[in-house]
């Protein structure tokens, strides 16, 4: 367990958010299946001393290539499993940029490409296997923005995007008015929209929420869904079949555990989503005075204002509900214990904050499986939530560690709560896999402290009660309080 503010960046690590905003593989590799080559095969890969490899060298956290030169993010996690799985090492081609990788892999330099999507253009000189990486692509705009109900709305408009990628073939062929503008990488083409340079961005939900998270853009939100969804793979050089037949055969391999394991090490999001309302109010003013098509204006207007709910609805759920357990995520509780904050200062009132984490987690994993590991988060969540006030709120912080926020509530008053929810979870049972515990962290906001402070002190707290046997609840004590 580390202190809160040296894992700032670690977000939602469990499968089900995971899966949620990246998407499952296709049905047919859901459980992995045997990698069994036939003696072809066998023969083909003995003869080979490596394969070459292409990759995007900036599009993190799916890749990069380092400073040193290295291949990282989550497809090089899956071309290293792919390696041992069939026993030939994979020799990374460096390159400078995405067109300039997609040049080599034109001209054959390259035996495989680590993860893209499947295009006509792409497939007269590569092959592809099925995909291995699903997600949804979004638009980002600044939050001055109304909806953006795909490519459609930004007829005229600009709209940044990396040369080669898909996007760029998608948009001018079936929306030749949006103007695109190319940009080194999709932090260039953010930071450009933040300051007004140009009107949107484009990219997968993934990539977008860490770019804007690590960039700090507080003035951009997620403004639309897109038609369009990646279906990542492995691009295999054209003519190669037995290649490809190997390569499928791998990505079909790779079973769920590892899947999770490997999309852990690497999500990250922290997702800002505003809505606003006032173009729409204007669009019925303009509409209130076009009394002769008053009825038929409503009418249309209406059928556009629910889609525009409905669409804002999902975005907002996405952006603030953990999919799993159903309450809230680490985004939202971040901008509660702000506001709370925020408050007590205001009003001279207390706050506490409980922090705890379910014992021996990915023993509950190893042993029983991910499903049975979503049962308990899902179960505990459910206990805790019925047994805070009202005016308290849960919120699931990183994987199977969660955090209340006690608004006017004192350190002794948190205790009791913790010891209340310790003993209840202990007393509850999951079915097949019986008892868990929880340990329990608790601190009280100072008059010193920033928000920064109170999750480390509570954070801290945590760490004793897991160092000094768990499933007990401790709470942080200054320097003063302990010499007194």
């Amino acid at each position: 367990m580390h202190l809160w503010y040296r894992n700032r960046c670690v977000f939602f690590l469990l499968p089900a958010l995971i899966w949620a905003l990246m998407g499952l593989p296709a049905s047919g590799h859901a459980q992995g299946a045997p990698f069994v080559l036939s003696p072809e095969e066998q023969t083909y890969l003995a003869d080979k001393k490596h394969l070459n490899l292409c990759v995007d060298p900036n599009w993190m956290p799916y890749e990069s290539i380092d400073a040193a030169g290295q291949h990282i993010g989550i497809a090089a996690d899956y071309m290293d499993l792919y390696s041992k799985m069939m026993g030939v090492p994979f020799q990374l081609v460096r390159t400078q940029s995405w067109s300039e990788s997609l040049q080599h892999a034109r001209v054959g330099a390259c035996d495989i490409v680590s993860l893209l999507n499947k295009t006509e253009e792409r497939s007269e000189y590569l092959d592809f296997t099925s995909p291995y990486l699903n997600a949804a692509v979004v638009l980002v705009a600044r939050n001055d923005v109304v909806y953006l109900n795909g490519f459609g709305d930004l007829s005229g408009r600009t709209l940044g995007v990396v040369e080669g990628y898909v996007y760029e073939s998608h948009i001018r062929e079936n929306f030749p008015d949006v103007r695109l503008v190319y940009v080194n990488d999709i932090a260039d083409a953010l930071l450009r929209v933040s300051k007004g340079e140009i009107f949107a961005a484009v990219d997968s939900l993934f990539i977008v929420t860490q770019h804007m998270q690590n960039l700090g853009l507080s003035n951009l939100k997620i403004a639309g869904q897109t038609d369009f969804t990646h279906a990542l793979r492995v691009g295999v050089r054209k003519g190669d079949p037995v290649l490809q037949g190997i390569m499928e055969k791998a990505v079909s391999a790779v079973k769920p555990l590892q899947r999770n394991e490997i999309l852990q090490r690497w999500f990250s999001v922290r997702f800002e989503h505003g809505t606003d309302y006032a173009m729409l109010w204007q669009v019925l003013g303009g509409v209130a005075l076009m009394m002769a098509f008053l009825g038929y204006r409503f009418t249309m207007q209406s059928r556009f204002n629910k889609q525009l709910k409905a669409k804002n609805a999902a975005l907002v759920h996405l952006s603030q509900t953990d999919p799993l357990t159903g309450v809230y995520n680490r985004l939202k509780t971040d901008e509660l214990l702000d506001q709370e904050l925020e408050r007590s200062r205001r009003y001279g009132r207390g706050l506490s904050v409980v922090m705890f984490d379910l014992d021996h987690f990915k023993r509950i994993n190893d042993t029983y499986g991910h499903q049975a590991g979503d049962k308990v988060l899902v179960q505990c969540s459910e206990l805790v939530s019925e047994n805070i006030r009202k005016f308290d709120t849960l919120g699931r912080w990183g994987g199977e560690e969660f955090i209340i926020l006690c608004p006017e509530t004192s350190l002794i008053g948190a205790e009791q709560l913790a010891e209340h929810l310790r003993a209840l979870l202990a007393g509850m049972k999951v079915d097949g896999v019986g008892s868990i515990t929880a340990s329990f962290g608790v601190a009280e906001l100072a008059a010193a402290d920033n928000v920064q402070r109170l999750i480390g002190h509570a954070d801290e707290a945590l760490y004793i009660s897991k160092k000094q046997g768990r499933n007990r609840v401790t709470l942080f004590k200054s320097a003063v309080d302990q010499e007194g």
